[in-house]
């Protein structure tokens, strides 16, 4: 069935205008933005570089992005031009109680909004089946098809709410037949891959849309153990295949092979892919990646949300100035198979032509 989603690539090709615009040297609004609502999470997955930044949920030590800003914040991005909004960040976004607010306002404002989540604590009342309303996706985070491999992967009892949780979206989805996408999302590492085919068996069991096998994002300092393994991944391709195997014509099992295989290596030089694809982060503050969350915050930080508007912080010398700053990192350096790694060599080879082009 292949990648019906897209999902092992990316989009740039159906926004070409925004593509000409910034080949232009024009100011253009981000596409998309990865919007980070808490900065806690209510489980402790072992692969998850959040937990590394501390995020995890304390009661009474709450963070997350106050309600009027954030409401503001979905509002601006309609008004410039912001194409979609993932509520999703370097947390769980459902520990924050606006984020259904956020989805509803946002959608109003024109644009595609959507959640990614463990779904432990999805509202299963009226909230709930409104946001499935307005939602152009749903994807849930787990990495474990069973409830002992859940506690393991996870470090959570909660495998059984999340399985409810997502079977209550499938049925909400079929019962007011809503034009909403639900998937699942594996993060792969060594430690886990025997949990790839079982987990394609549930997503089918349970009726989800697509199951996504991505690889785990590491640091080059190795900090989850992973950066070093990056190699081993090749002997996983048998294993994948079978997942893949358990496609059908209405559920897709996606492997994201190019990053899956390429050990992380990049064949470009430059971020190119500031201006197209844009993060906030919990508390509220923008960046041009989620690696600057907690490392050299300060320097790279486009503005704060919590202080001023998004339309504000956008027209902004700083914001461009950061655009800039970034591109003079050593990509070499970044984590690997970044969020913005597919976007990045699209544009080094659009700015970096190989000969001959007129011979299509």
């Amino acid at each position: 069935m292949g990648d019906k989603y897209l999902m092992d690539g990316h989009k740039l090709l159906w926004h070409l205008d925004r593509v000409t615009e910034w080949s232009n040297g024009d100011r253009i609004p981000p596409v998309h933005i990865d919007v980070g609502l808490s900065k806690g999470c209510n489980i402790k997955c072992e692969y998850c570089f959040g937990v590394l930044q501390g995020n995890f949920y304390k009661k009474g030590s709450e963070v997350y992005f106050p309600r009027e800003p954030l409401l503001r914040y979905m509002r601006d991005a309609g008004e410039i031009g912001v194409r979609s909004m993932a509520l999703i960040g370097e947390a769980e976004p459902l520990l924050n109680p606006n984020v259904y607010d956020a989805i509803i306002e946002g959608k109003k404002a024109g644009v595609d909004i959507a959640l990614g989540t463990n779904g432990i604590l999805f509202d299963t009342g009226i909230k709930g089946e409104e946001s499935l309303e307005h939602l152009s996706w749903i994807r849930f985070n787990i990495s474990a098809a069973t409830d002992e491999a859940y506690r393991k992967i996870h470090r959570s009892k909660e495998f059984a709410t999340a399985v409810e949780k997502i079977k209550f979206c499938v049925s909400t989805k079929r019962k007011k037949n809503l034009d909403i996408t639900i998937g699942l999302q594996m993060v792969l590492t060594p430690n886990n891959v025997y949990q790839a085919v079982p987990l394609a068996e549930l997503g089918k069991e349970m009726g989800v849309d697509y199951f996504v096998i991505k690889q785990c994002s590491d640091s080059v300092e190795n900090a989850l153990g992973v950066h070093k393994k990056l190699d081993e991944y090749k002997d996983f391709v048998e294993i994948l295949q079978e997942a893949e195997s358990i496609s059908s014509d209405d559920y897709n099992v996606i492997v994201k092979w190019k990053k899956v295989m390429n050990e992380g290596e990049r064949n470009y030089e430059m971020c190119l892919g500031v201006p197209f694809l844009l993060y906030s982060s919990g508390n509220g503050r923008i960046y041009p990646c989620g690696m600057f969350f907690d490392n050299q915050e300060e320097k790279y930080r486009m503005g704060d949300l919590t202080k001023q508007s998004f339309k504000e912080i956008f027209e902004s010398d700083r914001y461009w100035d950061v655009v800039k700053e970034v591109q003079k990192i050593d990509v070499k350096k970044c984590y690997s198979n970044c969020r913005t790694h597919c976007i990045n060599e699209f544009l080094w080879k659009l700015k970096h032509p190989s000969e001959h082009v007129n011979f299509v």
